[in-house]
């Protein structure tokens, strides 16, 4: 009986704690990845949206999404919760092998972020970098040239 009650109920998360949007029927362990199993993967999200709605949620195995098929809802998502949404989350891989949130890529939004962003624009992406790796490209150029033309 306690197997049969893994497959059937719902783990507590506290994550889904608020209510999600409308669902198809799912099945236990592959979630909503039955309905998605077409060759093209965009006529298959049409015909979930034409009938349960321009929004609603998909679970495939354990990866949770939110499919919204409509431009104006969308736009809404983006421009009220463009924080909420853009945030990623931290695996808990990356806890231990990238130091946390301390890399780049994986920060939150905040000050840190927007102070790495700038570090990494004005001393990677600016004028004075560009101008100390032209040698660099200047040959790398050459040797694309010379094995192109080799073939």
């Amino acid at each position: 009986m306690y197997k049969l009650s893994l497959f059937t109920s719902k783990p507590k998360d506290s994550r889904l704690d608020f209510p999600l949007p409308p669902s198809p029927p799912s099945r236990p362990v592959i979630g909503h990845l039955h309905l998605l199993l077409s060759v093209l993967i965009h006529k298959s999200f049409q015909k979930l949206s034409s009938k349960y709605g321009p929004f609603l949620y998909l679970r495939i195995f354990n990866v949770f999404i939110v499919l919204v098929s409509s431009s104006s809802i969308a736009y809404e998502i983006f421009k009220k919760h463009d924080m909420i949404v853009s945030f990623r989350g931290l695996l808990p891989r990356h806890e231990s092998l990238l130091f946390g949130s301390s890399t780049f890529l994986m920060a939150p939004y905040g000050d840190y972020w927007k102070f790495m962003k700038k570090l990494i624009v004005s001393n990677l992406l600016g004028s004075q970098a560009l101008e100390r790796s032209r040698g660099i490209r200047a040959k790398e150029i050459e040797k694309f040239y010379s094995n192109l033309l080799d073939k």
